[in-house]
């Protein structure tokens, strides 16, 4: 396969995500907003989801819920009511209370509501009215409901407005701002706000606003810690609830960047909370809703809690009740209490759990980003569909984990999704490409390939990288011939279909066999096979692989007589060679019709042994080239000859029979054989003609015996002259 348009199109995927990255457009900068924050909640819900982080236990939440409206009465209820609420939380021993409510307006005196009605009639009577007024302090809620929360720890809500509205008092601001620092840093601004009655914020001295901003998919992740309104400083609730049970002052962690205080977190003591630069920390969910402990309100006024059950907690007050209840939509559970939001807050306050995103985190994400494309880019054209199929499962678990690892251990957040969904479209993308690529290039190969070699090769060749060219190139190689004997005369005495069927017959089960023994076909011609081995697949092996097949051809043949009995044919009888060394192979022929088939001085030497079969009446002959070094098979040197066209000799040997089928009978028939032939090259000839005869006088019917008989008498009359080396001239094809 091409591996440089797959690696081209990884750095493109990879410059199309950087750029993606570091996009000033608005719409791609939402896009990367939106599917960093994707990442973000999967990565949270994965972690809170897979590992309970029980929550801190001096945290508690009042809950102002449905059962406690159905015994109290409806909301808003009375201010003493609340008194009453703090005064038994006070029993209880809290610590620190915060109401995630704001008490905006004044309440009615009952007493001071009917003297303004009795006033309004001109018949009233001035003792009732004069009785009334004595009576007002005992209906001032306000100032019972003040009364208690001067005698416990309190912090009241607050909520700043985006419009220039104000109404009632703030508290004491947390910190006054110097020019410079509300120039450069980029405090959330408030223009205006809303915040509780005089009375109630003196008494309870604290207050901390409430506000929290979704991001632009309408999802809470975040939450300021600090917000600005004229040059001043305030907390959130929970912040301010924090420093209330600590007694700690803040510290601004503002860092000079390029002359520009930045802020990059909130130093509390010894205690630093890591911000945004708009000093927003991201919410350090620890479970879904509920997972603090919850207490109805009504409980705690009607004395059903046990003793001491709130001892030393800081408590939140809040509303869950039908058509009262805050509920936001955030990146852990939607609907979510927002009154639990500010107790999660302050839980990663005081368990120091609070994840950040650093200035250099942006710059680290490109970084592995770019590591992780080139990567892919250049390994993934390299790898097989498999293994590109485990990546795409594996790679984007251990990335979630190692992430989520990193993000327990330390608290940083990086924004991987990018770098995940980039490694996962080149993988994609690597896969679909060698699907197509190797579609193509197995119909590629099939039309070159498809008549000449076994299926099984074809997907052999998919395999390997190598480009299987049909243009000529020289190999070493070993070549088949296989032909029927005494062809023509079978041919005269049968039927043109017959003589179709027979072949068919023959053909067949011989090209299964070379087929099987990585064989590949080079042609059939009339009666003859022609086979080799080592294209297009390489094979060191092609001799003993040819000569597998060649000799199992041969035991076929002989399984084969009874069909022929069968079907009243002739008996077939078949002769073999093979010869191995340097051939060219290639797709050859003209335009009009091509070959991919072998060419060379060794081809033709082959088959010029074939011929040699008829001669020494032998059915398989190879090469010394062949012979040499296959310790399988069981060879009788046959001869040194010198074919017709060729100027050098060769020894040749018939293939008698494997190595284990070898019997002590034949083993001592080619001692003595080999012992004669020795006789016969070093030209003892008496005892080379002694050998021979008494191998003839055996086996009668061995043409070879009788060969070397009428050869050596020819010799003893008619002397050699004193260069012969052996080689036996053959005039005939």
């Amino acid at each position: 396969m091409n591996k440089r348009i797959p690696i081209i199109v990884g750095l493109f995927f990879l410059s199309l995500a950087l750029w993606l990255l570091i996009s000033p457009n608005p719409f791609i900068r939402a896009l990367i907003e939106r599917l960093d924050n994707l990442g973000y909640d999967l990565q949270l819900r994965t972690r809170v989801y897979t590992e309970k982080t029980p929550s801190n236990d001096a945290i508690a939440i009042v809950d102002v819920d449905d059962k406690s409206l159905k015994v109290e009465g409806r909301w808003p209820w009375p201010r003493s009511k609340l008194a009453q609420l703090v005064n038994e939380l006070k029993v209880q021993g809290v610590s620190v209370i915060a109401f995630d409510i704001f008490f905006s307006e004044k309440e009615n005196n009952i007493a001071e509501n009917l003297i303004a009605a009795l006033s309004k009639k001109n018949n009233s009577s001035a003792v009732l009215v004069e009785a009334l007024k004595k009576m007002t302090p005992l209906f001032d809620e306000d100032t019972i409901f003040a009364k208690s929360l001067s005698q416990v720890q309190t912090v009241l809500a607050l909520g700043f407005l985006p419009r220039k509205e104000t109404q009632n008092l703030l508290p004491p601001p947390l910190l006054t701002l110097t020019p410079a620092q509300q120039e450069q840093i980029n405090f959330i601004k408030a223009l205006g706000y809303i915040s509780n009655i005089p009375i109630l914020q003196n008494a309870a001295k604290y207050g901390g606003f409430i506000n929290i901003f979704s991001d632009n998919d309408g999802i809470i992740r975040r939450c300021p810690l600090l917000m600005e309104y004229a040059g001043k400083l305030y907390p959130a609730l929970s912040l301010q609830t924090f420093l209330t049970f600590l007694g700690e002052n803040v510290e601004l962690i503002t860092p000079n960047y390029d002359k520009t205080q930045k802020i990059e977190g909130i130093q509390i003591g010894n205690n630093i909370i890591p911000t945004d630069d708009k000093g927003q920390v991201l919410i350090p969910f620890i479970g879904k809703s509920y997972t603090f402990s919850y207490y109805s309100a009504t409980d705690i006024l009607r004395h059903h809690l046990p003793k001491n059950s709130l001892l030393g907690k800081i408590v939140f007050v809040g509303t869950s009740a039908t058509g009262l209840g805050d509920l936001q939509a955030t990146s852990i559970e939607s609907p979510f209490p927002g009154v639990e939001i500010q107790a999660t807050l302050l839980n990663g306050m005081l368990e120091h759990n609070f994840s950040y995103r650093p200035a250099w985190a942006f710059g680290a994400v490109l970084i592995i980003t770019i590591f992780f494309g080139l990567l892919a880019a250049c390994l993934f054209p390299y790898l097989g569909p498999r293994t590109l199929g485990a990546i795409i499962f594996v790679f984007p678990t251990s990335i979630l984990l190692l992430n989520n690892w990193i993000w327990e251990s330390s608290g940083l957040i990086l924004s991987v999704l990018i770098m995940v969904l980039l490694v996962l479209v080149i993988a994609f993308f690597n896969i679909i490409y060698g699907y197509l690529f190797e579609t193509r290039r197995r119909e590629h190969l099939k039309e070159m390939f498809g008549q000449y070699v076994p299926e099984k090769h074809i997907d052999e060749m998919l395999k390997t990288t190598t480009n299987f060219a049909l243009r000529g190139e020289y190999r070493n190689m070993s070549v088949l011939f296989a032909d029927i004997r005494n062809f023509t005369a079978i041919s005269e005495g049968m039927e043109a279909s017959e003589l179709v069927e027979l072949l068919n017959t023959f053909f067949t089960p011989m090209t299964e066999i070379i087929f099987k023994h990585r064989g590949t076909i080079d042609k059939y011609v009339g009666d003859l096979i022609m086979a080799f081995w080592g294209a297009p697949l390489k094979d060191k092996n092609h001799a003993r692989h040819s000569l597998q097949a060649g000799y199992e051809m041969l035991a076929k043949i002989n399984t084969m007589k009874h069909l022929a009995t069968e079907k009243n044919w002739p008996e077939i009888k078949v002769g073999i060679s093979i010869n191995s060394g340097l051939m060219n192979v290639g797709d050859m022929g003209s335009r009009y019709r091509r070959n991919y088939t072998v060419l060379g001085d060794e081809v033709n030497l082959a088959s010029r042994l074939e011929g040699l079969t008829k001669f020494y009446e032998v059915n398989f002959i190879v090469t010394e080239n062949t012979q040499d070094n296959q310790a399988l098979f069981v060879f009788r040197q046959l001869d040194k000859v010198k074919v017709k066209g060729k100027k050098k000799g060769i020894t040749i040997y018939e293939v008698v029979c494997k190595k284990s089928e070898l019997t002590a009978d034949l083993a001592e028939e080619l001692a003595l054989y080999h012992k004669g032939l020795d006789f016969y090259f070093a030209q003892n000839w008496n005892e080379a003609l002694a050998c021979m005869t008494t191998l003839q006088s055996h086996f009668p019917q061995k043409k070879l015996y009788e060969i070397y008989i009428d050869r050596i008498k020819e010799f003893i009359s008619h002397p050699l002259p004193a260069d012969w080396d052996g080689i036996y001239v053959h005039q005939t094809k």
